[in-house]
């Protein structure tokens, strides 16, 4: 058993510091914005259409609206998309029509088959947008006044034709938190294996490359709309660009609660996986002996076993000191590691077992079946 724990722990060791250190390579070419960034204002800026789908979102939706109108960026155009809301999404929205008759409200009653909802609601706004540029964002994202020129001057500057940003979540507490730090240095160890990525606040992309790849009605049924949506670009041979927000630069509050967390990840979770069981069999054996056993391991077997373990869960902490210089959480948090590891496992394993006890996806009232979402992976 010693020389068992003390070769899993060897691996581990050299696994974790070759990681960080990749890990950190990659992290420096991550673009931090922040709210006091300079910009010239005589720069030429392209048209840009802002798409903003929206399903019984009347407590932000106002809000959204209004920080739009108010972003100093020449030749705006914003689409709000109301997606068969029955709260007062809609009632709200021509109330602000009529102080903003600039503003584009496309109304949707019906879901065709074969669409999920919100990739539905994005490929209608985008028919009705006329910009040079698309920003799909989501109906709770918060934009602060010069965030909307500072990252299109960005992606001009390095030309690229798809930024995507990591939003600033302002909400929650220690285990929310702890939560969102292990989502994040997940979410850019995936971003650094695979350079395919997309986040649903920020996906900014050039209108004729939205249309080359054939737009969201290439993904028409896949959950994870965002991240298919910066695979697509990639695998297409189109430039993408990851950066990051820094506090208040753009904003959204995510999930209310940790529960929440993990009815919001039902949909998502076992679709990333490609609705493999194997899959995720093996992403648990791989997390459990990554970032929970490292933690474990510091408290028994062979003392050299222990060390190697030790030094697992300072590589750790080397990725959590820096993951904190970019977003809005402590270093602290890494203390937290495993179990934040393990409640992800969590979301994973309910995400599977209800898909596959029910057929399928339900999603904001309408039923997927599973045999359909396989058939457009």
């Amino acid at each position: 058993m010693s020389v068992l724990l003390l070769t899993i722990a060897s691996i581990l060791a050299l696994y974790g510091l070759i990681s960080v250190v990749l890990w950190l390579r990659y992290m420096k070419t991550i673009r931090l914005f922040e709210v006091t960034d300079c910009l010239n204002d005589e720069a030429i800026y392209p048209t840009l259409s802002v798409i903003v789908p929206a399903c019984n979102e009347e407590e932000c939706i106002e809000q959204t609206v209004r920080q739009l109108i108010t972003q100093d960026y020449p030749n705006l155009e914003i689409v709000i998309v109301n997606d068969r809301s029955t709260d007062n999404t809609g009632a709200i929205l021509e109330k602000l029509l009529i102080q903003f008759p600039q503003l584009k409200v496309v109304t949707i009653y019906d879901l065709p088959s074969n669409w999920l909802g919100k990739n539905h609601a994005i490929d209608q706004g985008v028919k009705h947008a006329t910009g040079e540029l698309l920003l799909l964002t989501d109906a709770d994202v918060m934009f602060a006044r010069r965030s909307l020129k500072n990252t299109v001057s960005y992606a001009l500057e390095h030309s690229l034709d798809h930024l995507t940003i990591v939003p600033d979540v302002f909400y929650g507490g220690v285990f929310y938190r702890a939560f969102l730090a292990y989502f994040g240095l997940t979410f850019f160890s995936i971003a650094m294996v695979t350079h395919k990525v997309g986040l649903g606040a920020f996906n900014l992309v050039k209108t004729s490359v939205y249309q080359e790849i054939g737009g969201y009605e290439a993904i028409a049924l896949h959950p994870l709309d965002d991240m298919s949506f910066g695979k697509q670009v990639v695998e297409k041979g189109y430039k993408q660009g990851l950066a990051c927000s820094g506090k208040g630069f753009i904003v959204v509050k995510w999930y209310e609660s940790l529960f929440d967390i993990l009815r919001g990840f039902e949909k998502n979770q076992f679709s990333s996986m490609n609705y493999r069981v194997s899959a995720v069999i093996g992403l648990c054996i791989y997390s459990l002996l990554t970032n929970v056993y490292p933690f474990a391991g510091l408290f028994f077997g062979p003392l050299s076993a222990r060390v190697l373990c030790g030094i697992s869960v300072l590589s750790l902490f080397v990725a959590y000191n820096h993951l904190s210089k970019l977003i809005d959480i402590s270093r602290g948090y890494f203390l937290l590691h495993p179990l934040s590891a393990l409640l992800f496992l969590g979301a994973m394993l309910n995400s599977m077992v209800k898909i596959i006890n029910r057929g399928g996806i339900k999603w904001r009232g309408t039923f997927y079946p599973l045999e359909v979402l396989k058939k457009h992976i």
